[in-house]
């Protein structure tokens, strides 16, 4: 685990990342993707990043690889497993973005439970 006051810039700097940029049509601007192996942590971490990027402003957007997030500063390393699913899953977004996406997770997780 790490500083609250780094998880609470790192929500931040992700909420900040797209300002300007209109959402998909899904109302998207991040589509955020997990993957094993932060730099940060000699691979033994977690990255997360958009997946989507923009293409314009007027809300067309093109799939991104793991590299380009990194070349664009758009990489969020985590050492914490859940931390970082639950950053992925939308615990950045603010307000009703963020309870919804909080729902989905949960149920997303339960429904793993289950499966196991």
């Amino acid at each position: 685990m790490f500083p609250i006051g780094r998880l609470a810039k790192e929500k931040k700097r992700a909420r900040s990342i797209r300002e300007g940029y209109a959402p998909t049509s899904a109302n998207e601007t991040h589509r955020m993707g997990l993957w094993e192996g932060a730099d940060k942590f000699d691979g033994k971490g977690y990255v997360v990043a958009p997946t989507i990027r923009p293409v314009d402003n007027e809300g067309t957007y093109e799939p991104q690889s793991i590299d380009e997030a990194y070349e664009r500063g758009e990489v969020f390393e985590f050492k914490n497993k859940r931390t970082a699913e639950r950053f992925a899953a939308g615990s950045w977004k603010k307000g009703q973005d963020r309870k919804e996406a909080m729902k989905a997770y949960m149920q997303d997780k339960k429904n793993e439970r289950r499966e196991s």
